[in-house]
């Protein structure tokens, strides 16, 4: 149905306004967020059509800058507009903000859903006091499709440095799949063992894929 023809009242506008942002489609989301539409084409129609390549929100969060502005009607603006909205909802994801240190497994929480849509393979480490408080964290390598590189001397002297009791290990699988690997269990015995020597336990390593996260065990 195209703009036009709707009720003004019932145009995604005035419902956000009137109901909440929680109350419109995808479409009707997009539609506000773009404003107008193309040549002989409304922004009903450019939001549908955007969703027909397009066809979810994690599908929409992983298209890059130069796809957006390839597609027909979208042009530099809407992309624009687009990817800052993605981004913004991907920091009030992750931000976290409290007033109490969190507890790692709420960091964990917000990693699972922050990480979701990487295509990277980012490793990400939470430094813990003995209560199991967050004291820091740190993005520490990024990579390939093929995995990341993790310094594990480097790792072990930002724990001290902070003064951490306990490290918590994610890491995210871009394929969506949780599964831990065989490669990813050699890490976790390598850096337990040399956190182990430092005092410091490796309270748990976790795979992030899909908006969840498997802890990876050790036979």
């Amino acid at each position: 149905m195209s703009l036009s023809s709707l009720p003004a009242n019932e145009r995604p506008r005035e419902r956000l306004l009137k109901l909440g942002p929680e109350a419109l489609s995808l479409q009707e989301l997009l539609a506000v967020l773009f404003r107008t539409g193309q040549k002989g084409s409304d922004v009903m129609s450019l939001a549908a059509e955007l969703l027909r390549q397009y066809p979810d929100e994690r599908a929409l969060a992983r298209a890059t800058p130069a796809e957006l502005c390839e597609f027909s009607g979208l042009g530099s603006a809407k992309a624009a507009a687009l990817l800052a909205a993605v981004e913004l909802g991907r920091r009030v994801c992750c931000s976290g903000q409290q007033t109490e240190r969190p507890l790692w497994r709420e960091s964990l929480r917000t990693l699972e859903k922050g990480m979701a849509l990487e295509e990277r393979e980012w490793i990400v480490a939470l430094f813990t006091d003995r209560e199991g408080k967050v004291l820091g964290s740190e993005k520490l390598s990024f990579g390939g499709l093929d995995g990341a590189f993790l310094d594990a001397p480097y790792l072990c002297r930002r724990a001290v440095r902070i003064g951490a009791a306990g490290l918590v290990l994610v890491h995210n699988h871009p394929d969506g799949d949780p599964k831990p690997s065989e490669e990813d269990r050699s890490l976790t015995v390598a850096v337990s063992r040399q956190l182990k020597l430092l005092g410091i336990q490796l309270v748990g390593h976790f795979v992030v894929a899909g908006g969840m996260s498997r802890l990876v065990t050790v036979h």
